[in-house]
């Protein structure tokens, strides 16, 4: 048995690939208020038609594994308010609001406001103060003189001009929309039971408290917003975890002077060098690379990438001219191809992944007829291995386990990095990246492998195909939980969901179920239960998720320990899956209301258990869940 590789040394067994880094570009785009009508419906297939309680949103869902749309980062369609059916943009797969995940809705003359604030943008923001706030006193005392605010009112203002004060603070260099601050004052009202101001009496309050704020229209042509500009939204401020345009807001409160970061080394795919005299207007090119730099801070760039395990040789005999150390040699060449992998996905430059993959795979001839080798520092002899070598290497059955080992690393790592919070609300462009990045994955390495054994192929394609179908699930799982939102935080719909569950028929489910399932009756009357309480006590999404945590715990911890764990595991699944079928089918033959919302919470409730519970058994195996996932598929290939 090798020595475990730890950091590998600078030779690798790749060609020399310039990776060029991200050029930070400030990117200008409107803020968007999302209005939709008092009435949603619930579509699919464009046949049957559903009633959903006081409200109707479109839902429809797309079986194909494409399901997100051309629509750009997290931009809506402002839909007038009416009482007729009204288009809303499609997704392919729409909740009641795709595009603004975890939002606030605001009710008022038969509409819904949906508006938040923004993901936190995590910079700390070296800048000189343009103008400076003023304090309660002296901004009431300048409305009093100048708008002729009686004392009975001045009181009434002070709570909100402290409220500006607490959550916003000048900066150089950034703006933020009008709308988006006056939508902020809108959420503080509603929560605290005060009176809004009008918008135009709201830019009085604010110029009062920011002395000297200035007023800039920012935009596209015909698109253009008025914008506020040198003040921010404070770090600690708990607008941060508001969503809201997200893309948007991010970009915007990036300092116009503040020192880019990456530098492109070269023009490719889109991601251009950004020339240091750019113009006013952005290029497609710097807005994919500011899109980049700002979709870093939704991926966990701080992960450590664990050791690799020392392949176990056991008796196996080397064939004449091989040794231990090709061997070690390929430990080392191949940790360093996997740490440049991890660094490119890092930094989200997903298309060079098929450069890496062809360098190693597959590396040109070199000029000479010597062995192919790999650039490297200096200071340490380069490392090689022909190509030959490499074939012959990976025939073996102990290699090639010990390779599908690494790979099972990397690859949840790679996970771990692009999705750290399958929960977390993120911009649909980068959901949308990762899902043409698990498209494109299985193709890549069948081509840059395409002269090794067909073994070894299918036992590497093997592995990236549970990482590509773990980014789709997972990035699926995030848009249901940015739909269900919306459902969750709606009082009138919630109410309307605890009445249609009430008239469910349990007792008939139950009866049916357990011919097929043989669940303990106790359990699934809790569990019942437990669910309308949960429903009842109008929980966040995350209570939601700590609820099926617990219940995942709850009719598990019986088979802790036990050999038997994975498949107790498999069987909850499949019992939760067919009762909450069961369910579904008596609300459908009910023409229950709110049919579509549970339609997707359902959706919702069934991906995250099963997320849940490949972790649970991952975790029972000590296995990674890509591991778990991946002995799934190759026993299909068998």
């Amino acid at each position: 048995s090798l020595p475990a590789t730890g950091s590998a040394p600078k030779g690798a067994q790749m060609q020399q690939i310039s990776v060029p880094r991200v050029q930070q570009v400030p990117q200008q785009v409107q803020s968007v208020q999302h209005v939709y009508p008092a009435q949603v419906q619930y579509v699919e297939g464009g046949e049957a038609v559903y009633t959903n309680g006081t409200i109707r949103a479109a839902y429809s869902y797309s079986t194909e594994a494409q399901i997100y749309g051309g629509g750009g980062g997290g931009g809506a369609q402002v839909t007038t308010a009416t009482s007729s059916p009204t288009a809303i943009p499609s997704h392919n797969m729409v909740g009641i609001t795709m595009d603004i995940g975890g939002s606030q809705i605001l009710s008022g003359s038969g509409a819904y406001l949906i508006h938040g604030g923004l993901e936190n943008s995590r910079h700390s923001l070296s800048h000189t103060s343009r103008s400076s706030p003023a304090t309660l006193e002296m901004a009431i005392e300048n409305l009093q003189k100048n708008e002729g605010i009686t004392s009975h009112k001045s009181s009434l203002l002070n709570s909100h001009l402290q409220w500006l004060l607490d959550n916003y603070e000048t900066a150089e260099g950034v703006s933020l929309p009008r709308s988006s601050l006056y939508n902020h004052y809108l959420r503080h009202c509603q929560e605290h039971k005060l009176d809004p101001v009008n918008a135009a009496s709201f830019g009085k309050l604010i110029r009062s408290v920011f002395m000297g704020l200035r007023t800039r229209r920012l935009g596209t042509r015909g698109n253009s917003k008025y914008h506020y500009y040198g003040i921010r939204l404070k770090p600690e401020s708990p607008l941060n975890r508001l969503q809201e345009d997200t893309q948007y807001m991010a970009m915007r409160q990036q300092p116009i002077h503040q020192k880019q970061r990456y530098r492109a080394a070269q023009k490719m795919d889109g991601m251009a060098e950004s020339a240091s005299n750019s113009t006013p207007h952005t290029t497609p090119e710097q807005s994919v690379a500011a899109q980049c730099q700002h979709h870093q801070q939704f991926i966990d760039v701080t992960h450590v990438f664990p050791e690799f395990p020392a392949p176990d040789l056991g008796n196996v005999l080397l064939q004449e001219g091989f040794t231990l150390n090709d061997v070690k040699t390929l430990q080392v060449l191949y940790r360093r191809h996997c740490e440049a992998t991890l660094d490119v996905v890092m930094h989200l430059q997903f298309h060079y992944i098929e450069k890496l993959w062809q360098s190693f795979w597959s590396p040109k001839a070199p000029p000479s007829d010597g062995p192919t080798a790999l650039p490297s520092s200096e200071e340490e002899p380069e490392g090689t291995l022909p190509k030959d070598k490499l074939i012959t290497l990976c025939k073996y059955e102990p290699i090639l386990k010990w390779m599908r080992s690494c790979d099972h690393i990397l690859y949840q790592a790679l996970v771990e990095i692009l999705i750290p919070d399958v929960l977390r609300p993120v911009p649909s462009t980068l959901t949308q990246a990762i899902r043409n990045f698990a498209k494109s994955l299985e193709g890549w390495l069948m081509n840059a492998m395409s002269e090794f054994p067909p073994q070894v192929v299918q036992t590497k394609v093997g592995v990236v195909s549970a990482f590509a179908q773990t980014l789709r699930r997972y990035t699926s799982l995030n848009h249901l939980a940015q739909a269900a939102r919306a459902v969750l935080q709606n009082t009138s719909q919630i109410n309307q969901m605890l009445s249609d569950l009430n008239r469910v028929d349990f007792a008939n489910v139950q009866e049916q179920a357990s011919w097929v399932c043989q669940c303990e009756e106790g359990m699934v009357q809790k569990l019942e239960q437990d669910f309308k309480l949960t429903l009842q006590q109008q929980s966040s999404l995350d209570q939601w998720a700590s609820w099926l945590d617990n219940v995942v715990t709850q009719v598990l911890k019986n088979h802790e320990g036990s050999p038997s764990f994975p498949k107790a595991a498999r069987q909850f699944l499949l019992k939760w899956s067919f009762y909450s079928s069961m369910v579904i089918r008596d609300l459908t033959l009910r023409s229950a209301a709110s049919f579509g919302s549970f339609h997707l919470i359902r959706l919702l409730y069934d991906e995250y258990m099963f997320y849940l519970v490949e972790h649970r058994v991952a975790q029972a195996t000590g296995e990674t869940p890509i591991a778990v996932m991946g002995e799934v598929r190759a026993l299909y290939s068998l």
